[in-house]
């Protein structure tokens, strides 16, 4: 017998104005797995991430958070609930330390215990070495761990991520997936939003690619990475007869500004 998915989004429709965004959008997560949501600029993807996290309110759809509807929840109660986000652009408060900034991920928990925050700086040794620093002093990698950190303190159940490896350089994206990974093997469930859709879907279980705010294809990741149709259509590779040739995908967009990590 199968467990109930623990995230639901049910035919959701989400608008600025006349324009919308996205239209009848659903899928579901079980416990502990990763989905990724993956597109180009524009396919709705963050829009779904915030319809989800409480910061848009849907024009129509039914989202269900752990057997409960929370379509007109607050994005701080779902927090006090274990559904956390990692917000675009990182958001740290640059002008308060590293220490700072986790202590304000436990507000909606009960705090951040001195073990939490021990806990953090274990995984992440580069925050414990610059706890007392000004977050914005941080490099564009080191912002992103204190994100991630951030919202680890508030103890989700499901986690999030909204385009996590956004201006960073090669190997500080390498890092991030590997958090990124290491959090889905603790039990953690992980929704990933990328441009980045071939890193996405290598480390998902299953994918949905989106495409002007409609799901288009879906299935297992690994199967939309092996489906010629797709990584033609989606992923920028031109099919030639035998493997998929590694070319960098067209969703990735151009080479990203160097990050000093």
């Amino acid at each position: 017998m199968t467990s109930e998915p623990i995230l639901v989004v049910e035919d959701l429709h989400v608008a600025y104005g006349r324009v919308e965004a996205v239209r009848g959008v659903s899928f579901s997560a079980t416990s502990g797995s990763l989905v990724t949501l993956v597109g180009a600029n524009g396919a709705g993807k963050s829009s779904i991430i915030n319809a989800i996290s409480g910061m848009l309110r849907p024009r129509t759809g039914t989202i269900r958070f752990d057997g409960e509807d929370i379509t007109k929840a607050p994005s701080h109660r779902l927090v006090g609930r274990g559904l956390v986000q990692v917000p675009e652009g990182r958001q740290i408060l640059g002008t308060l330390t590293v220490e700072e900034n986790l202590i304000l991920g436990g507000w909606h928990v009960g705090g951040a215990s001195t073990q939490t925050l021990e806990q953090m700086y274990e995984r992440f040794p580069v925050l414990g070495e610059r706890r007392g620093l000004p977050a914005g002093a941080l490099s564009g990698g080191e912002q992103q761990m204190l994100a991630i950190a951030r919202a680890l303190v508030a103890r989700p159940k499901v986690m999030l991520m909204d385009e996590p490896s956004m201006g960073l350089a090669p190997r500080v994206v390498d890092e991030v997936f590997r958090v990124i990974e290491q959090i889905r093997s603790s039990g953690t469930t992980v929704i990933l939003v990328e441009q980045n859709a071939r890193r996405a879907l290598r480390a998902a279980d299953h994918g949905y690619v989106l495409q002007s705010g409609e799901i288009v294809h879906s299935g297992p990741a690994h199967d939309l990475l092996a489906d010629p149709r797709i990584v033609q259509a989606y992923l920028g590779v031109e099919q030639q007869a035998g493997p998929v040739t590694p070319s960098p995908p067209a969703l990735e967009g151009p080479p990203e500004p160097p990050d000093t990590g």
